[in-house]
């Protein structure tokens, strides 16, 4: 009898530490508040997406939509945006993403002010989702698929901070292919890009 307890309290004592030992399964990453302001509205910037059917390559609008930019650009460069998927896709409208819970609704634990669009909802752009209140921008974001113009899934203004690369082919067919994707298309990383301060024309390094 007592060899059979002894052994139960071994065996006891082992479930323990290797239930101590299991790491606590991590959530997606979370922010205090609104990061510093770290773009400079002189520069150019570009961010380039590697997703699960082929790649895309935007340039930001950091002059159009500061706030929108920078925290996009904090956000790729802490990984917040690897892994998510598009979680919703109406072709020929958009395709949605940047919530890292999965539920549609989330955000990186702060929130921040709409900025009205300086451009219109045309295809091969990138806004940010809202709820329609003020200060509602957070980390979700979607493609535009079409004209949005007049559209019932474009009822408030959501703030236009990107556009795909002019004429740049490769991006333009992976585009097609999230819009006509039949399985759930995954974001494996995205890059974001600091170009050269202008220095009498076009943006260049020196």
């Amino acid at each position: 009898m007592r060899r059979v307890t002894l052994l139960g309290l071994v065996a006891l004592m082992l479930f323990v530490v290797t239930a101590c030992g299991e790491a606590e399964p991590e959530g997606p990453p979370v922010f205090e508040a609104y990061p510093s302001m770290e773009i400079d509205l002189r520069r150019s910037y570009s961010v380039i997406f590697t997703t699960s059917v082929g790649r895309l390559t935007f340039q930001l609008l950091p002059e159009e939509a500061p706030l929108a930019v920078n925290s996009f650009i904090f956000l790729a460069n802490e990984g917040y945006y690897d892994g998510v998927a598009f979680h919703r896709v109406v072709p020929g409208v958009l395709a949605e993403t940047g919530d890292a819970t999965g539920t549609g609704t989330g955000n990186p634990g702060y929130t921040f002010e709409v900025e009205q669009p300086q451009r219109p909802y045309e295809r091969g752009g990138i806004a940010l989702a809202n709820d329609g209140t003020p200060n509602s921008n957070g980390s979700r974001f979607f493609f535009i698929l079409g004209d949005l113009a007049g559209s019932a899934e474009a009822p408030h203004a959501y703030t236009v901070f990107g556009h795909l690369k002019p004429d740049h082919a490769p991006s333009v067919a992976t585009l097609d292919k999230i819009e006509a994707a039949q399985e759930e298309v995954i974001i494996v990383s995205v890059k974001a890009t600091e170009g050269c301060l202008p220095s009498g024309g076009p943006f260049q390094c020196s």
